[in-house]
């Protein structure tokens, strides 16, 4: 055989086109090329705020579990505590410069000595949020949704906590007044309380709020500064008298906030992923810290879509993304609507289905129309629900990390579930194969590293792919293939339903952050979503940033 014939039949067989699902597809590409969607953050959420005197701003960061400290003259930010001790949803100074912190899914109360060591200082306060001192030195922290109460803690960690106050209505950030009495806000009432620590009396200061989540004094400590999270209002309160004036503006979605030496006030929002600062002078607001979007993890595209816009379960947010050129055109946030934490998304003809695997009070399945951004409809589902698919008569598949199980809920109200397969390690992710002749759909196991097809029949299980380590989110690529984030290895992959054949596609990819105690399997995941191009687009929770893998020709 010439040369020539030779190279004209190895060109041929690479452009040979292969059999998937029944289609005659082209051969997949061998290369991507690696491209960034959307820049990333220091933050995953940026929560509590405090002045440490010394021209820099702590921040914490609950989901990322670390404590930053931020320049206040360039916003510049470095990372003091990292995960997994820094799951920190409030932090404060002690007298003795030590940093203390809450861990609201861990339940504990962590602190740093000037000297750089970290040690826990109390335990098993599920839902520890806000913290404070008193100018004598005493040590307020409180729970809130996991649990209602405020308590004394000794700093040095050697007694253990006393209840100051059970139930008092979900007090949020608070701040030692003059008076040495705590000020703060009243969750379930909108309201800005007076609390006396000693004998348990609680006075209404300010109310009208719709979502009041954190209070600090000015610098002369005469007045309070009050973040109303759900009208996105920074808000003076004047004392005694509790007369209010809305000093500035902000985005929905506030969380707390700290106020410095010269009275300008830091705010943060867990929504944008950012930190302003306003001036109560004039008003005037400027970014010290800027992101693009906050927690990054389940990821959809339709593909029929030509311009590929992707649907991003933001976790504070839904976000509509350019997929092309990385446009956020649409944002449905937290707090100011009836939208639950997304973690996961899906799409389906006409709706948009979103899960949050939440434990607790905001653990759910939404519907929402998809031409208008309507919530048609909540399901509540506190067992760890990570992906979830609609099918095409409107009945819902859901992933329960926990329990291990994938559930048919149908479209009754209320709905009624059926179990289709369970023994399932950690389910994460979901892809339907539902054109095939016996229709099923895909899971990744994150504890197995497992890649598992179940049939939609009657729930038969087969293994397509073993060995993978933490498999989180999964897509169909047009040609049949799966596209599966192998998150324990940090890589993207491709396998082949048929042989379970794997192809590293990318590695060393900046994904998978470490579990948290008191959050299901798989944790925040990554999402995988490929478009009609064959453009494999890639969450990136680590980085809060948006990544595609182009084909290369």
């Amino acid at each position: 055989m010439s040369a020539s014939m030779s190279q004209f039949l190895s060109k041929s067989l690479a452009a040979c086109l292969l059999m998937a699902g029944g289609q005659v597809l082209a051969a997949p590409p061998k290369a991507y090329r690696q491209e960034v969607v959307v820049a990333g953050s220091h933050f995953q959420g940026v929560h509590g705020l405090a002045v440490d005197g010394k021209g820099h701003l702590l921040a914490s960061n609950l989901l990322g579990r670390t404590v930053h400290s931020v320049d206040l003259g360039t916003g510049a930010v470095s990372t003091v505590v990292g995960p997994p001790l820094g799951g920190a949803d409030d932090v404060a100074l002690g007298p003795d410069g030590s940093i203390y912190w809450t861990g609201f899914f861990t339940g504990e109360l962590m602190k740093r000595t000037p000297d750089g060591k970290t040690r826990v200082i109390a335990r098993d306060l599920p839902g520890l949020n806000s913290l404070a001192f008193r100018r004598d030195g005493r040590f307020y922290v409180t729970q809130l949704g996991r649990g209602d109460a405020l308590w004394e803690v000794d700093p040095s960690g050697k007694k253990p906590p006393r209840l100051a106050i059970s139930k008092p209505g979900f007090l949020n950030g608070f701040e030692f007044g003059p008076d040495d009495k705590l000020y703060g806000p009243i969750l379930l009432k909108g309201q800005i309380a007076r609390v006396d620590v000693d004998t348990g009396s609680i006075e209404t200061v300010a109310e009208g709020f719709a979502m009041p989540v954190a209070v600090n004094f000015d610098a002369r400590r005469e007045n309070l500064y009050v973040v109303d999270s759900a009208r996105g209002e920074l808000v003076r309160v004047r004392l005694p008298t509790g007369a209010k004036e809305v000093v500035a503006k902000l985005p929905t979605g506030l969380d707390n906030l700290a106020v410095g030496p010269d009275d300008l006030v830091y705010v943060s929002n867990m929504v944008d992923n950012d930190i302003r600062v306003v001036n109560p002078a004039d008003g005037s607001v400027r970014l010290l810290v800027e992101s693009r979007l906050a927690v990054p993890s389940g990821l959809a595209v339709a593909p029929d879509d030509p311009q590929e816009q992707l649907y991003v379960a933001d976790v504070y947010a839904l976000r509509r993304v350019g997929g092309r050129d990385g446009k956020i055109t649409q944002t449905t946030r937290v707090l100011s609507s009836r939208l639950n934490f997304p973690m996961n998304v899906s799409l389906g003809a006409k709706h948009v289905v979103l899960s949050t695997a939440y434990l607790g009070e905001h653990s759910s399945v939404q519907v929402l129309d998809r031409a208008t951004g309507e919530l048609l409809r909540t399901i509540p589902n506190a067992n760890g629900v990570q992906a979830a698919l609609e099918l095409a008569d409107g009945t819902l598949l859901l992933a329960e990390s926990t329990t291990g199980r994938l559930v048919r809920v149908d479209t009754s109200e209320p709905a009624g579930t059926t179990v289709l397969a369970e023994g399932l390690e950690g389910p994460v992710g979901l892809a339907a194969d539902t054109e095939a002749e016996e229709p099923g759909v895909y899971v990744t196991e994150v504890r197995s590293g497992k890649v598992t097809r179940v049939r939609l029949s009657d729930g038969a299980r087969r293994t397509v792919a073993k060995g993978l380590k933490a498999p989180e989110g999964i897509a169909r690529h047009p040609d049949g293939g799966l596209i599966v984030a192998e998150v324990g290895r940090k890589r993207l992959v491709r396998i082949e339903p048929t042989t379970g054949r794997l192809t590293v596609l990318a590695s060393g990819l900046r994904i998978g952050l470490p579990e948290s105690v008191g959050m299901p399997p798989g944790y925040i995941p990554t999402g995988v979503a490929v478009g009609g191009s064959g453009t494999i687009y890639l969450t990136s929770d680590i980085e809060s940033a948006l990544y595609r893998f182009v084909p290369v020709p």
